[in-house]
């Protein structure tokens, strides 16, 4: 079925680029919160306190000074550390029958700016397949007696970007890692989802792609054996005057053998878009 993708497929399976399964577990597992215990959760950078009081949930957020660089990266425990009346918590009345919660995976909540790791051309009628990492968001839900969302946190906080012109263009977020060739070349932590971009150019000439935009809020997470992934999206480049057609695939991505929807994409798409997504300098600004 990946015959197409086993060179991808043998240097995924080294464990240089693997995520171990146990470390993704963080997500879509139901947690218990036994009365008046302390938990700690953590997803990359963010760190998450709960704590289950009568009919109540507290939850606190912290943030380490920077991203883990090992793959040590997720957790969730039972701890005996009750210096934490500094924080800011987080209440909520769910009920005395409420005593789980879920972290579930979602994208961003607006569209993600990315570069490639150095700048490539694509022909007429050429086409170029890019892979990405991105930080999921984790979504805080109580999955019983029915499923309600308490909140969401970024797992990693990304600046803010403009893509496009000053009439027409969008708040975006920028992402420091950057696009790649090879999906084995991309970073591998249970926090962050891989994302599969092919760049068809249907215009009439070449173009440099040196950066382009994705929609998330469109993509679904699924669960890998490796990693997160999204479905794939398309984008046929149609001129720099001209919009980008944008496709989404309805079905999970073909690099490895996946799991079904642990994250659901916020919007769900039921139409392809028309919109600027492919851009280089002049074509951002107007210079």
């Amino acid at each position: 079925m990946y015959g197409k993708y086993q060179t991808e497929q043998k240097k995924l399976n080294d464990s240089t680029y693997m995520v171990r399964a146990d470390q993704m577990d963080i997500w879509a597992t139901q947690r218990d919160l036994d009365s008046d215990r302390l938990y700690r959760a953590q997803i990359g950078p963010l760190v998450l306190w709960f704590t289950r009081s009568h009919d109540e949930i507290h939850m606190a957020t912290e943030r380490l000074t920077a991203e883990p660089v090992e793959n040590e990266t997720t957790s969730f425990a039972c701890v005996n550390d009750r210096g934490r009346a500094n924080l800011d918590w987080k209440r909520w009345v769910v009920g005395d029958a409420c005593n789980q919660i879920l972290v579930l995976p979602v994208m961003p909540d607006r569209p993600a700016v990315v570069r490639p790791d150095v700048p490539v051309k694509i022909p007429k009628d050429q086409e170029a397949l890019f892979f990405f990492s991105i930080p999921a968001w984790a979504r805080i839900v109580t999955p019983k007696p029915q499923r309600t969302v308490l909140c969401e946190e970024p797992s990693v906080v990304r600046s803010n970007t403009w893509f496009g012109d000053l009439m027409s263009g969008e708040l975006c977020y920028s992402l420091r890692s950057r696009a790649r060739r090879n999906v084995a070349d991309i970073e591998a932590k249970p926090h962050r989802v891989a994302c599969p971009v092919r760049i068809r150019n249907i215009a009439g000439s070449q173009f440099d792609v040196e950066r382009f935009c994705v929609h998330v809020e469109y993509l679904n997470i699924y669960k890998g054996t490796t990693r997160l992934w999204t479905n794939e999206v398309l984008i046929s480049f149609q001129g720099e005057d001209a919009a980008s057609k944008i496709e989404y695939a309805q079905n999970p991505p073909e690099y490895e053998a996946v799991e079904g929807i642990i994250g659901e994409a916020r919007t769900q798409l039921k139409q392809t878009l028309l919109k600027k997504s492919l851009g280089t300098f002049k074509s951002l600004t107007g210079f």
